[in-house]
């Protein structure tokens, strides 16, 4: 499926969303372009799944314009009903009929007016691309959370959509679905050229299957993307101001004590690591291991677990002096004016 050279798939000119007095999303412009994977990060209430609705035209933003293909589909019904057609969303938690997982798919094919053998067809190769075959006949609500997922993701390739929406793939599925999940999300972009534009709350996540990251906070987007985003509160004592993550205490400086903020972040290249307790006037300092490992030309990037999961930006050249791999216990030390509340 090849998309004119003129037009980028998606364009959003001054959308805003209100949902009662708040305003929930405000993006100024954004461009997505044709078989693209797009992850949208960011905590929740973020704006994350409104954008999803929208873009998806299950919403009408309270402001702004839309075009598809270069169309502006809210000027014109029968160019909003064809972009639609081209569309589908699977939600985080999908809802599947009391049925077969082949009645299932087969449904929308029907509603579409083919052929019951054409519809069959349609629903092999589905389940097959998701590696289901063998549960047709399998009763959709006696299914696995990571099972009923992949259901919902044939069902919705059944219908050969230009452009696929993920609300939180991940979120209800067990760690051994989780890399399956991602894989066919890949494979579906790489063979059928779909464009996929997913959210989730993990940037890791994003990372492995997008090809580009926006970040999603408080309905804006914001740049660079944040890493290390925490949420808790801010806790004043005698050992002076922190911001309490529940699981760690990460100290601030005391101009914040007064803030309500629930977010704090730490910019991964102002972290020092060390292999040994590092001496210096930093005053967080925290023992932890290392999860992940992954690289961008000369920079590497270490998922760290010390009670929260800290991303840390290192030199290659630094990485191989220190001997790094999964599972290297190592030090984190950074200076409380490193930490910025939201």
């Amino acid at each position: 499926m090849m998309m004119s050279a003129r037009h980028p798939q998606f364009e959003l000119l001054d959308i805003v969303h209100w949902y009662g007095g708040k305003k929930a999303l405000e993006i100024g412009h954004l461009v997505l372009h044709g078989g693209e994977i797009y992850g949208f990060v960011g905590p929740n209430g973020s704006g994350k799944t409104t954008l999803l609705y929208i873009m998806n035209l299950l919403l009408r933003p309270t402001e702004g314009q839309i075009f598809f293909e270069g169309k502006p589909i809210y000027e014109d019904a029968n160019c909003r009903s064809s972009a639609q057609r081209k569309m589908t969303m699977v939600l985080q938690n999908p809802y599947l009929f009391d049925t077969t997982v082949e009645k299932n798919l087969e449904y929308s094919l029907k509603l579409r007016g083919l052929p019951r053998e054409k519809r069959l067809g349609l629903v092999r190769d589905a389940l097959d691309e998701v590696g289901l075959v063998g549960f047709e006949k399998r009763r959709a609500r006696q299914l696995s959370g990571g099972e009923a997922q992949l259901v919902a993701l044939a069902r919705a390739l059944a219908l050969d959509p230009r452009v696929l929406f993920l609300d939180e793939p991940t979120a209800n599925v067990d760690a051994k679905r989780i890399r399956q999940l991602e894989n066919i999300i890949t494979k579906i972009n790489r063979e059928r050229g779909t464009t996929v534009v997913l959210t989730t709350h993990n940037l890791d996540e994003a990372y492995r299957i997008a090809h580009r990251v926006f970040s999603l906070f408080e309905g804006n987007l914001v740049s660079p993307t944040m890493h290390n985003l925490f949420k808790g509160a801010i806790r004043t004592s005698r050992e002076g101001t922190c911001f309490d993550t529940g699981k760690i205490r990460i100290q601030i400086p005391s101009e914040y004590k007064d803030s309500e903020s629930e977010h704090a972040t730490v910019d991964p290249d102002e972290i020092i690591l060390s292999r040994e307790p590092f001496v210096s006037s930093a005053r967080n300092s925290f023992a932890g291991a290392i999860v992940q490992i992954s690289s961008e030309g000369d920079r590497v990037y270490l998922d760290v677990e010390s009670g929260e999961v800290f991303r840390v930006e290192i030199t290659g050249q630094s990485f191989r002096e220190m001997g790094l791999n999964v599972r290297s216990r190592i030090y984190l030390t950074f200076k409380a004016t490193s930490v910025h509340i939201l």
